[in-house]
C-alpha cells in the first residue's frame, strides 16, 4: 500500500484546530466529509482517511486516528439528518 499523501499524526500539538480533522482552505470542519479509510497501524490505532469539504471541494488524504475521524463521521450522519 502507498503511503498517503500530505500525512500527519495528529496527536496532541500536531493536531490544527484541537482534536479534528481540518479544511484549511475554509478555516472549519463543518463541511468536511469521510470519503473512505484503510487501516494503517491497528496497534498505534491510525488509519488513512479520505477527506473531502462540501464548501470548497477540496479533498486530501490524511493519516489520522479512529477516534478524531469519529468526530467527522458524527458531523457527516448529523448533516445527512438535517
Amino acid at each position: 500500500m502507498e503511503k498517503p499523501v500530505c500525512t500527519y499524526l495528529p496527536r496532541d500539538f500536531l493536531q490544527p484546530r484541537g482534536g479534528r480533522p481540518w479544511c484549511a482552505t475554509c478555516d472549519t470542519d463543518s463541511f468536511l466529509a469521510v470519503d473512505s479509510m484503510v487501516v494503517l497501524d491497528a496497534r498505534k490505532n491510525t488509519l488513512a482517511a479520505a477527506v473531502s469539504c462540501s464548501r470548497c471541494q477540496g479533498s486530501r488524504v490524511l493519516a489520522t486516528t479512529s477516534e478524531l475521524i469519529a468526530s467527522v463521521l458524527a458531523g457527516t450522519s448529523r448533516q445527512a439528518a438535517s
